[in-house]
C-alpha cells in the first residue's frame, strides 16, 4: 500500500551557525556565547558578534598570549524569502530573549581608575559591546572616594538588571 506524502518537516534553526569569514576560513558561531545582537535590514539580517579568535576566555582586546582575543565581527546574510527572513528573526529573538541577558545596566566609572584608562576602556571596548547587544545603560562617573556608595543608596536599583564597574578595584570594594 502506498503511503501518502508526509508534510515537509518544519524548518529547524540551530543555536549554531556556520560562518565563512570574508578574510577566509570558516568556523561555527555559537549564538549563546558569541552573538551579541542582530537587526533585520531590508531583506538581510546583520548579526553582531564577539568571537574568540585565539582561545581568549572572556575579555575583549589582546589576549595574554599576544593574540587578538575577543574581537567584534559582523556578518550579514540574506535568507531566500521574506518568510525565511521572518522565521530567522523570530527564532533568533526568541532564543536570545530566553538567555536571561541583562536589558538595562547601571555603570559606575572612575575616571582615575585602572591607571586612568577607565574612560578609554569604556569608550573603546565596553560601550560598543553593550550597543551591539542592545543593552541600555546609565553611566555615572564617580568624583571622590565612597561616591559610588552614595549613588547606589540614592538610585532605584530595581530599574536595572545589574551594576557594572569600570575602574580599578576601588568602586568594587565600596
Amino acid at each position: 500500500m502506498e503511503q501518502p506524502d508526509s508534510p515537509p518537516a518544519a524548518p529547524i534553526i540551530s543555536d549554531w551557525v556556520r560562518v565563512v569569514w570574508a578574510e577566509g576560513g570558516h568556523r561555527a558561531l555559537r549564538v549563546e556565547k558569541e552573538v551579541l545582537g542582530f537587526a533585520a535590514e531590508g531583506s538581510r539580517i546583520r548579526i553582531k558578534a564577539a568571537v574568540d579568535l585565539d582561545g581568549a576566555v572572556c575579555c575583549p582586546g589582546p589576549s595574554r598570549g599576544g593574540g587578538e582575543g575577543l574581537v567584534r565581527r559582523e556578518l550579514v546574510f540574506e535568507p531566500l524569502s521574506g518568510e525565511s527572513l521572518s522565521l530567522w528573526c523570530k527564532k533568533l529573538q526568541d532564543y536570545m530573549d530566553n538567555l536571561g541577558r541583562p536589558k538595562r545596566l547601571f555603570i559606575f566609572m572612575n575616571p582615575f581608575g585602572g591607571k586612568r584608562m577607565a574612560p578609554k576602556i569604556f569608550s573603546n571596548e565596553v560601550k560598543p559591546l553593550l550597543q551591539d547587544a542592545g543593552i541600555e545603560f546609565d553611566i555615572q562617573e564617580t568624583r571622590y572616594q565612597l561616591h559610588a556608595k552614595e549613588i547606589a543608596r540614592s538610585i532605584d536599583l530595581s530599574k536595572y538588571d545589574g551594576i557594572v564597574c569600570v575602574s580599578g578595584d576601588g568602586i568594587l570594594v565600596e
